[in-house]
């Protein structure tokens, strides 16, 4: 069984508004046990704050033929306002050649910053045909500690069985919460009928490991 090793995982806090919603500010590409391509870190990216970052992910394969095992490590470089960079590798998973995860294609990106600069939103996804986990990433500048929080046991009771979800971390809310998009995958669903998990978004608080979800404002007829 590969097993996914958490190097640490301490699992932000909540109300209304949102500070951004964007595409990813940086990428460190995609990487599979069966063609390692080294090390992959994206760009550097800055908060108004003076504060950087980048990802990195690096998938280690050691052994030959039907004995390689793998070693992916997803990896976090920061630097403050002195420029001394640190590197925390947030999460790491091991494979032996032969199980199902091999071939699945691994990446790591930044989302986004807290709106005062000090938070940095990242998510590690890992993508096998139709399966999809991508789990969230908090660094906090001020205290140097991250937080790392996998979402399926927050929403399990809340999936009907049958149904699969998949997650999109977009950003932070203003007042500091990460906004979580949970997606199902039922697309061949006959028209008109509903998704299997409705259309939503939650806040998720990293800190408390706790989801909330918000309403969303109905245009006036």
């Amino acid at each position: 069984m590969p097993k996914l090793l958490v190097v640490a995982l301490l699992v932000f806090a909540v109300p209304f508004g949102f500070s951004q919603e964007t595409k990813s500010l940086s990428e460190a590409g995609i990487v599979t046990c069966e063609y390692p391509s080294g090390e992959n870190i994206g760009k550097w990216v800055s908060s108004a704050a003076g504060l950087s970052a980048t990802v990195e992910l690096r998938a280690s394969v050691t052994g030959s033929g039907d004995h390689r095992h793998c070693v992916t490590s997803w990896k976090l470089h920061v630097r403050g306002k002195d420029h001394k960079e640190h590197v925390f590798t947030v999460a790491e998973r091991e494979d032996n050649v032969g199980d199902n995860e091999w071939d699945q294609e691994n990446s790591f990106e930044i989302n986004g910053w807290s709106k005062d600069g000090q938070f940095l939103l990242a998510s590690q996804i890992e993508v096998q045909g139709d399966w999809d986990e991508t789990t969230p990433v908090v660094f906090d500048f001020t205290t140097g500690k991250f937080w790392r929080v996998d979402l399926y046991p927050l929403f399990k009771r809340l999936i009907p069985s049958g149904c699969y979800v998949v997650y999109r971390a977009i950003g932070f809310t203003t007042d500091g919460a990460v906004l979580i998009e949970p997606l199902s995958t039922d697309d061949d669903r006959e028209r008109g009928t509903k998704p299997c998990f409705p259309v939503s978004r939650w806040k998720l608080n990293f800190r408390k490991n706790a989801i909330m979800r918000l309403e969303t404002k109905k245009k006036n007829q």
